[in-house]
């Protein structure tokens, strides 16, 4: 009974933080729509100023960027930090066209009031670090800023994924507890069947002991009483 009362109890928890997650996820979801929107830009690479598109995405640096490196890989692409940037190099994708491209991309906090709001930012380079401008391919800029643009949705199922991950690691840990101290309280029970037995055995004991020592007792007085004789 006590299982059950403490499973459903477990069940009716995880379907409220399920409930909150969902919720939470919802706003976030509106909150990134009228958020996230890509832009042109600037950045600095190897001491120099190259095109880019950026965006801000209400996330931690770690989250934008290991959701970024998990969208890739799973395309196929593996990344290498490059002087601040994380770099694939010869990735052929339909959001970028038909083109062969070396991807950079960079996060960093907005600011530090700001630390939950990250800046993507990605260049985009024909090979050999000849980074393409928005002058140079206005289709392909569009393209970055839409790559981006959708990468807030992955960021934002990434960081619920982690939730989940973490609260059920939370109720697994809870139920290893529940059960060892369900354990506990058996062992304690058995040792109380234990105590309560030998006590019991002590009573009788103590009363034949009790019922010996008169009978000794009184051969004892017999025994003077013929003295007095």
């Amino acid at each position: 009974m006590c299982n059950l009362f403490f499973t459903t109890t477990i069940f009716e928890k995880n379907l409220s933080f399920m409930k909150k997650i969902l919720l939470s996820a919802v706003i976030l979801f509106v909150t990134v729509t009228l958020f996230a929107q890509a832009r042109t830009a600037t950045a600095d690479y190897n001491k120099t100023t190259q095109p880019a598109v950026e965006i801000e995405i209400p996330f931690e640096e770690k989250t934008v960027m290991k959701s970024l490196v998990e969208k890739m890989e799973k395309k196929g692409y593996k990344g290498k930090e490059n002087k601040g940037y994380m770099v694939f190099k010869g990735v052929t994708m339909s959001e970028l066209g038909s083109g062969t491209y070396d991807l950079y991309f960079k996060t960093e906090r907005k600011s530090r009031k700001e630390k939950d709001i990250t800046i993507l930012t990605m260049l985009v380079s024909s090979g050999y670090e000849k980074f393409i401008s928005e002058a140079d391919n206005a289709e392909l800029h569009n393209s970055m800023k839409s790559f981006v643009n959708t990468h807030t949705d992955n960021a934002t199922a990434y960081d619920l994924e982690l939730q989940v991950k973490e609260q059920q690691e939370a109720t697994d840990k809870s139920v290893k507890k529940y059960n060892s101290s369900v354990e506990d309280g058996q062992d304690l029970v058995k040792k109380k069947e234990k105590l309560e037995k030998e006590i019991a055995e002590n009573i009788q004991k103590q009363a034949e002991l009790k019922a010996e020592s008169e009978k000794q007792a009184q051969i004892l007085e017999t025994l003077k009483a013929k003295r007095r004789q």
